[in-house]
């Protein structure tokens, strides 16, 4: 689909024939973590009970994703309601829990990483929307998940990215690490 660029108000999206990216708001919180709860269902349905466990992510996390402009949703253009279909954070620069890999990135280039990618219940598409908007930016694009995300694992494999190494996130646990690389 051809990716136009507008401007709604004062917000930057990004607008197909069918949705719109813009920055997540304040008001859009409960939205966001009902569609939070329902990804953990899938991923507790597809044996992934390791990943996002603990009360994460919580609103603590996606109001500061919000306050640092680095959260979107993806929301369908359809109708009037103006359905939130997804979430997701892209955060461009250094990502603190990459800076020790078992393994090599293979560059110093600037990067964006998405985090926090969810989809309401029924919605498709968001994990290629959201990549598609990020590719935008002009940076490589790096993503890490758990070994037990199959979903995401499959995903990531047929979008080019390229495996990495291990890296930790805060509380110690592994993740894949994998950059997309768009710029050398």
């Amino acid at each position: 689909y051809e990716i136009l660029r507008c401007l709604v108000g004062s917000e930057m999206c990004i607008r197909d024939r069918s949705v719109t990216i813009r920055h997540t708001r304040i008001s859009d919180l409960d939205t966001i973590m009902e569609i939070f709860y329902q990804a953990k269902q899938r991923m507790r349905e597809s044996g992934n009970n390791s990943q996002w466990v603990n009360g994460y992510p919580n609103a603590v996390t996606v109001i500061k994703d919000i306050e640092e402009g680095n959260s979107f949703i993806i929301e369908s253009d359809k109708d009037i309601y103006k359905d939130i279909l997804g979430v997701f954070t892209f955060i461009v620069g250094d990502e603190p829990n990459y800076s020790s890999i078992d393994g090599e990135w293979p560059d110093k280039e600037p990067y964006g990483t998405i985090h926090r990618i969810a989809a309401a219940s029924g919605a498709k598409g968001v994990a290629d929307i959201a990549l598609d908007f990020c590719k935008t930016k002009g940076v490589n694009i790096r993503i890490d998940t758990h070994s037990d995300n199959t979903p995401m694992l499959g995903w990531i494999a047929k979008r080019d990215f390229k495996y990495c190494g291990i890296i930790r996130v805060e509380d110690g646990s592994p993740r894949i690490a994998y950059q997309l690389t768009l710029i050398q």
